[in-house]
Parts: C-alpha cells; sequence; structure tokens
C-alpha cells in the first residue's frame, strides 16, 4: 500500500494528527470500501510513528465522535420531549 492509497482510504488522510475534531468527523462522515492494515497506512502516510501512535489517535478520534453523536441524540431526544409537553399542555386548554 503506498501513500496514495492510504490518502484515498484512510480516515487519518488529510487530518492533522493534533485536530482530534476532524479526525471525529473524518470517522463519522467516512466510508471504506473493506478492511485494510489502516495501522500500516497510517505509518506509511506519516500520520503516526508506529501502530500503538496510531490506535492511540484512532482512540481519540473515535472517543470525540462518539461524544458529539451522544450529545447529537441527547439533544433531539430533548426537543421531542419539549415538544410532546406542549402537545400536552395545548391539548388540556
Amino acid at each position: 500500500m503506498n501513500g496514495d492509497d492510504a490518502a484515498d482510504g484512510g480516515w487519518f488522510a488529510g487530518v492533522d494528527r493534533d485536530d482530534t475534531d476532524a479526525g471525529a468527523t473524518a470517522i463519522r462522515d467516512g466510508r471504506a470500501e473493506g478492511p485494510a492494515d489502516w495501522p500500516a497506512a497510517a505509518v506509511e502516510y506519516g500520520y503516526a510513528d508506529d501502530a500503538a501512535d496510531y490506535y492511540d489517535a484512532l482512540h481519540a478520534a473515535t472517543m470525540a465522535a462518539t461524544r458529539a453523536a451522544v450529545a447529537e441524540a441527547e439533544s433531539a431526544g430533548d426537543r421531542q420531549l419539549v415538544h410532546a409537553i406542549r402537545a400536552m399542555d395545548d391539548h388540556t386548554r
């Protein structure tokens, strides 16, 4: 796998190593055609020093993606609850 292959398919391609939010967005919005040796691709691409470094970055990015997804889902539910309470209030008038 060369750097171009990694750039075409790795979530880390084009992502600044220190920008966890960009990594989270790449993970949430990205797709891969199939499994690959992503740690090796990240090392070859220059994103990570070794597999352990790749997994550290992956952990940080996936945790940020999860936090964002939970906050998004939580907010949507809260809005639905507010609408339900308002509908019940309107119904009793």
